[in-house]
């Protein structure tokens, strides 16, 4: 897989867990990570979903843009998709039971 196609699937991870979570919030499930939880109150749920995903965005932007190593942006890429993907999965088995 390219950096190009990885920073894609990262981009529609975040998507997807964005709105995993905004299903699970919206079934009254709290957030975890205090940074995402500061932010939802301060600026609501969908405000605070939306200001965390495009930071989230905008970090892996960085990652590809700023690379100077191809090794080195593939394995972060690799690594960041793998934790996003563990937890899209735990969400959706929480949802699901």
């Amino acid at each position: 897989m390219n950096l190009r196609d990885l920073l894609t699937f990262n981009l529609f991870l975040q998507l997807t867990d964005g709105l995993v979570s905004y299903q699970a919030f919206a079934l009254g499930a709290a957030e975890a990570n205090p940074v995402v939880a500061a932010a939802i109150v301060n600026w609501g749920m969908i405000g605070g979903l939306i200001y965390n995903k495009m930071l989230a965005c905008v970090l892996l932007l960085l990652i590809f843009a700023l690379r100077r190593s191809h090794f080195l942006a593939k394995q972060a890429l690799t690594v960041t998709a793998s934790v996003y993907m563990c937890a899209i999965i735990v969400s959706l088995w929480e949802l699901l039971r």
